[in-house]
C-alpha cells in the first residue's frame, strides 16, 4: 500500500478531540464562521489537521461554506484554493468522484486568474490532488498524464519541491501499472530532494521509504521490503503517533510483508494493531480496509482457520463495494479500473466459500463482482443496482463484525480520563460537565468490566478441571488488586498468563480495568518456544534475541499497546506452569528488550502481599555463602568475590562463608532482623516435595524447605528482601516450585524474594548485585526499579568479561561475545512479592 502526498493538513498533526469535533470550538467563532469565510476556513483547517474521519466530516461543510462565500465575494484565488482543500477532504472520505469535481472547479477558477507564479504554484497543487484522486480510482495512466502536466508547470517555476511532488505521484502510478523499475526511479528522485532539503528523518522521507518498500514487496524482494518499511515506521510513528492514517498504512504494509514471508501470526498481530484506528475512522479508511481485511483473510487461511478467513474476506469485499457505491455516478465505467484491480477479493472469497461447500454464497459473491445489476443471490432482485449489494454475513459473522466495531472504544483511555476527572473532584475543581462525563465513563467502564467477566467465564469453561481452582484464585486476586494498584506509587499493572491446550490467554489488570486477550497458539507449541528460548539463553547463543522475540509476540505484544497507553512502569506477573521460567525482562520486541521499558515482579495469588517500602540501611544486612565442594555439588569459587564486592562497596553487614555458614549462624542473624539477607549457595527444588527441596549450607548440611516452613527460629520476619544468588534457585520442575518457594519465604515473613532461573555467572553476578544494592541503599529506588537498572547496566556495559557459570556439575564456560550484554548474564534473576 502506498502513502500518498497529504500536504500541510497532515503535517500540522493536531490532537484529536474526544468530546466531539465542534465541542471545543468557541461558540462565538462558530457564529462568526456563518458570515466570515476566513473564520470558517480557519476552524475547518484546525479540525481537518487531525486527518480523522469525524473531524473531516465536521470540517467539510465549513470548507464548502468558505469556498462558496469566497466565490460570491469575487476572491477567486481563495475560492480555488479552498476547492482544492475540499477535494483533499473528500479524498480522505473515499469520495473520489466528488474530489475530481472539486479539482475541476478549482481549475476553472485558475483559468479566470492572470498567470503569475503564485497562481501557477497553486495550479500545480490542484493537479497533484487530481492525480492522487485518479490513483484512488486506479486510473494510473490518467494520473501519470496529470502529474506530467503539473511537473511542466513546476519546472518553469524552478520549484524543486513541487517537481519532487510530481515524481512522488508518478512513482505511485508506475507501481500501480507494475512498472517497478520506473517506480523506484521516480521515488528515488523525490527521496533525493527531501533527504537533501529536510534530512534523512523527515516525515516525507519516511513516507517515501514506505512506498519504496511497497515496490519491493510487489517485486517479491521481502527482506528489502521489510528493511524499508521498518525504517519508515521508525521515522513516522514517533513523530505523528501510532493511531494515525499514515502509521496505520505502515503497520499494514509490514503485516503484508510478514504474510508474504509466510509469517501468518506476525501478519495478524500487525493487522489487529491498527484495528482501533480503522474502526474509529471507518469510511475514511475504506481503501485501507481492503488491504487489512484481505491480509487477515489470507493469514487465517494460511493457518487453516477457514471460517475466520471467510469472515475477513467478506469484510474486504464489502469495503470495495462501499467504495464502488460512493464513486459510481454515471455508470459502471466510473469504477471499472478499480474493480479490475480488486477483482481478486471476490474471487478469493468465492474460493474459500466453495471449499466449505457454501455454493450459494460463492455464486452471490461472483455475481457482485460482475458489472450486471444483480442483488442478493437468493432474491434475484434485478431492479436494485449492484452498488447496493454486500457480502451477506451470518449471525456469527455479524457478532464478529460488532466485536470489530467495539475496537473503536478505548477502555484504557476511558479509565485514564476518569482518573483525571476524579482528581479534579478531589481538588474541588470539578465542574458540572465533569460530573456528567464521570458518570458516562463509569457506565462505559462497567460495560467493559461486564464484558471481561463474560470472557473469563467463557475462558474458564475451556480450562481442564484440575487447573480451574488456581486460575479462579488468580482472577479473584487480580480483581482485589485493582484498588491496590491505584494506591501504588508507580503506574503498575498485573499480567496473568494461562496456557491452555489450544490457546494462550492474557488477562491485564489496571487500576480500574481488566482486559482479556487470546493468542491462538497451543500449549505444546508455546512450551517449545519457551524451551528454545531458555536453551539459547543458557548457551549464550546469538539466536537468543530472535527466540525471545518469538515469545514476546505471544506473551507480551497483545497487551503492549494497552500498557503503553496506560503509562505502566511496573508489571506484576501471575504466571502459569512452565511460563514461570520465562525471563520477561529479556523478551525482545524486535528493537529492544522489555527491561529497557518495564520493571517486573512475580506475585503469587496464594500470598497476600503488603506493599510498603522497608527501612533500608547498609548495616542492617547479612550475607552468607558457600565456596567449597560438597557431596553432589561443585565448588562455587566466585561466591567469595561476590560477597566481598557487595559487602565491601555497598552493604556493611556481617558475612559468613563455608563452615561459618550453618543453621545456627543463620538463626543468629535472623534474630537481628536484617532488612536484606543475601545467600549465595546451591538450592535444590523438587516440585511438591518440601522434604527433598533444600538450601545447601556452608558446613555441607541441607536446610529443607519443610524445616524452613515449620521452624519458628528460621522465619524471615523483618527481612525486606531475601536474595538467593544460587544455582538454578527457581527452576527444577513444572514451574510450580517457583511459586512454592516464593510463597514459603513470604509466608515465613520475607517481604520479597529474589532468585535465579538458571546457573548464574560468577563473573557477572557480583557486578549486577553491586549495582542493584547501590540502587536500593544509595539511590532509594524500589526493588523492581533497582533490579531493572542493574540489568540495563549489564546490558549496556562494556569491558565486562564473561566468567564460568555457577553450577552443581561441571559446565563448560558458555561460548559468546565478551562483555555482559547477552541476556544470559543479566536476566536470570526474578523478583517475587513486595517490589517496593
Amino acid at each position: 500500500m502506498r502513502l500518498v502526498l497529504i500536504l500541510c493538513l497532515l503535517l500540522l498533526a493536531l490532537p484529536a478531540r474526544a468530546d466531539g469535533p465542534l465541542a471545543s470550538v468557541d461558540p462565538e467563532r462558530l457564529r462568526l464562521a456563518e458570515t466570515d469565510p476566513w473564520v470558517a476556513h480557519e476552524i475547518a483547517l484546525e479540525l481537518a489537521a487531525t486527518w480523522e474521519e469525524p473531524n473531516l466530516r465536521a470540517a467539510l461543510p465549513l470548507f464548502e461554506r468558505a469556498r462558496d462565500e469566497f466565490f460570491r465575494l469575487g476572491e477567486i484565488r481563495s475560492a480555488a484554493m479552498t476547492a482544492v482543500t475540499v477535494a483533499r477532504v473528500l479524498n480522505g472520505l473515499s469520495d473520489y468522484r466528488g474530489a475530481l469535481a472539486q479539482t475541476a472547479l478549482a481549475e476553472q477558477a485558475y483559468n479566470d486568474l492572470p498567470r503569475d507564479a503564485q497562481t501557477d504554484a497553486m495550479r500545480v497543487w490542484m493537479l497533484v490532488e487530481r492525480a492522487t484522486t485518479q490513483q484512488n480510482l486506479s486510473l494510473y495512466e490518467d494520473s501519470n498524464r496529470t502529474a506530467a502536466a503539473a511537473r511542466r508547470i513546476a519546472e518553469t517555476l524552478g520549484d524543486e519541491g513541487l517537481v519532487a511532488s510530481t515524481w512522488w505521484v508518478e512513482g505511485i502510478n508506475h507501481e500501480g501499472l507494475s512498472q517497478f523499475d520506473a517506480a523506484l526511479a521516480a521515488y528515488g528522485r523525490a527521496l533525493s530532494f527531501h533527504t537533501r532539503t529536510e534530512g534523512n528523518r523527515s516525515l516525507n522521507v519516511g513516507f517515501l521509504a514506505s512506498n519504496i518498500g511497497w515496490v519491493y514487496t510487489r517485486m517479491g524482494n521481502y527482506p528489502e521490503a521489510r528493511r524499508w518499511q521498518e525504517t519508515a515506521l521508525s521515522i513516522v510513528e514517533p513523530q505523528i503517533g501510532r493511531f494515525t492514517d499514515p502509521t496505520t498504512k505502515l503497520r499494514i504494509n509490514i503485516g503484508l510483508v510478514a504474510l508474504e514471508e509466510g509469517k501468518a501470526d506476525e501478519a495478524i498481530e500487525w493487522s489487529f494493531s491498527v484495528m482501533p484506528f480503522i474502526a474509529a475512522n471507518r469510511t475514511q479508511m475504506l481503501s485501507d480496509q481492503r488491504w487489512n481485511f484481505e491480509l487477515l483473510s489470507r493469514a487465517f487461511a494460511m493457518k487453516g482457520q477457514v471460517d475466520r478467513a471467510i469472515f475477513f474476506g467478506k469484510m474486504a469485499v464489502n469495503a470495495q463495494q462501499e467504495i464502488r457505491a460512493t464513486n459510481t455516478v454515471t455508470g459502471a465505467h466510473d469504477v471499472a479500473a478499480s474493480q479490475a484491480e480488486w477483482r481478486r477479493l471476490y474471487q478469493s472469497l468465492a474460493d474459500l466459500l466453495l471449499s466449505q461447500g457454501r455454493v450459494g454464497e460463492a455464486q452471490a459473491v461472483l455475481n457482485m463482482e460482475k458489472e450486471e445489476e444483480v442483488f442478493q443471490f437468493l432474491r434475484r432482485d434485478v431492479t436494485a443496482p449492484i452498488t447496493q449489494t454486500r457480502a451477506l454475513l451470518t449471525d456469527a459473522e455479524m457478532a464478529q463484525e460488532a466485536a470489530l466495531a467495539a475496537l473503536a472504544e478505548a477502555p484504557v483511555a476511558a479509565e485514564r480520563e476518569l482518573r483525571e476527572i476524579m482528581a479534579r473532584f478531589d481538588s474541588g475543581e470539578a465542574t458540572e460537565a465533569d460530573e456528567d462525563r464521570a458518570m458516562a465513563l463509569q457506565e462505559a467502564l462497567q460495560a467493559a468490566s461486564d464484558a471481561f467477566d463474560a470472557s473469563v467465564a467463557a475462558f474458564m469453561a475451556e480450562v481442564p478441571e484440575p487447573q480451574r481452582a488456581g486460575l479462579r484464585a488468580g482472577f479473584d486476586a487480580a480483581g482485589s488488586y485493582q484498588a491496590v494498584l491505584a494506591d501504588l506509587p508507580r503506574p503498575t499493572a498485573i499480567l496473568q498468563v494461562a496456557a491452555l491446550d489450544q490457546a494462550t490467554h492474557l488477562f491485564l489488570t489496571l487500576p480500574g480495568l481488566t482486559l482479556h486477550r487470546e493468542v491462538a497458539i497451543p500449549r505444546a507449541e508455546l512450551a517449545r518456544l519457551v524451551l528454545d528460548a531458555l536453551t539459547a539463553l543458557e548457551e549464550v547463543s546469538p539466536q537468543a534475541p530472535e527466540r525471545l522475540q518469538a515469545l514476546h509476540r505471544v506473551l507480551f505484544a497483545p497487551v503492549s499497546a494497552d500498557l503503553a497507553e496506560a503509562g505502566v512502569e511496573v508489571v506484576m506477573l501471575n504466571l502459569d506452569g512452565f511460563l514461570r521460567y520465562v525471563p520477561f525482562a529479556a523478551l525482545h520486541d524486535g528493537d529492544s528488550y522489555l527491561v529497557e521499558h518495564y520493571a517486573f515482579a512475580l506475585y503469587s495469588p496464594a500470598v497476600p502481599t503488603q506493599f510498603a517500602a522497608g527501612v533500608r540501611a547498609a548495616e542492617a544486612t547479612a550475607g552468607f555463602g558457600v565456596t567449597k565442594a560438597h557431596a553432589g555439588f561443585s565448588p562455587l569459587p566466585g561466591v567469595k568475590a561476590e560477597l566481598d564486592t557487595i559487602f565491601g562497596d555497598v552493604l556493611t553487614g556481617q558475612t559468613a562463608l563455608d563452615e561459618a555458614f550453618d543453621e545456627t549462624s543463620l538463626r543468629r542473624s535472623l534474630l537481628r532482623r536484617p532488612g536484606i539477607l543475601h545467600i549465595a549457595s546451591h538450592f535444590s527444588l523438587q516440585p511438591g516435595r518440601e522434604d527433598d527441596s533444600f538450601l545447601l549450607l556452608g558446613d555441607g548440611s541441607r536446610l529443607t524447605l519443610s524445616r524452613i516452613r515449620e521452624t519458628r527460629a528460621l522465619r524471615f520476619q523483618g527481612v525486606d528482601l531475601l536474595t538467593l544468588s544460587a544455582c538454578q534457585t527457581a527452576r527444577g520442575g513444572d514451574g510450580s516450585e517457583i511459586d512454592g518457594f516464593g510463597a514459603t519465604a513470604q509466608l515465613n515473613g520475607a517481604a520479597a524474594v529474589m532468585a535465579s532461573l538458571w546457573p548464574v555467572s560468577d563473573a557477572a553476578t557480583p557486578e549486577l548485585m553491586r549495582v542493584f544494592y547501590a540502587g536500593l541503599i544509595e539511590e532509594g529506588l524500589d526493588k523492581a526499579e533497582a533490579l531493572r537498572r542493574a540489568q540495563v547496566a549489564m546490558l549496556t556495559g562494556e569491558g565486562m568479561a564473561s566468567g564460568p557459570a555457577r553450577t552443581a556439575e561441571a559446565l563448560d564456560e558458555p561460548e559468546g561475545p565478551q562483555g555482559t550484554s547477552h541476556p544470559y548474564y543479566w536476566s536470570a534473576f526474578v523478583l517475587m512479592g513486595n517490589w517496593l
